[in-house]
C-alpha cells in the first residue's frame, strides 16, 4: 500500500505537458487585471462564451486567483486545463501560465 501511495505522489509531483497549448491560456477579458503570481482558488465554466471560429472548446473558464502580493482577482481564459490549488502567473501581455517548481527555481536564479 505504501508503494502505491508513494508512486501516486511521485506521479502527481511530476507535471508534464506534452501539448504546448496546455501550458498557458489567453486572458480573454484583458485590461482589467494586475499581472503577477498567485494560486488558483476557484475555476468556473462560462458556457458557450468562446465565439472563436473553429474553436475546439465552446467554453471559457473564469479563474479566481489569490495573488501573492495580496488581494484576489478573476480572469476569463480559453484554456480549461487550470485547477484549484495550482500556482499561476498572469503576464503583462494577457496570458495565464502554469507555474511549475522548475519555473520557480529558474525565476529565483537556482
Amino acid at each position: 500500500m505504501r508503494r502505491i501511495f508513494f508512486a501516486a505522489l511521485l506521479l502527481a509531483g511530476c507535471s508534464y505537458y506534452s501539448d504546448p497549448s496546455q501550458v498557458e491560456g489567453t486572458i480573454v477579458t484583458p485590461g482589467n487585471f494586475f499581472s503577477g503570481s498567485g494560486v488558483i482558488t476557484n475555476v468556473a465554466v462560462v458556457p458557450h462564451a468562446n465565439k472563436t471560429p473553429g474553436a475546439q472548446d465552446p467554453n471559457h473558464y473564469r479563474i479566481s486567483v489569490r495573488m501573492d502580493n495580496g488581494g484576489m482577482q478573476s480572469v476569463d481564459t480559453d484554456n480549461g486545463t487550470f485547477m484549484v490549488g495550482q500556482a499561476v502567473d498572469l503576464t503583462n501581455d494577457g496570458r495565464i501560465v502554469h507555474v511549475s517548481g522548475t519555473t520557480l527555481n529558474q525565476g529565483m536564479g537556482r
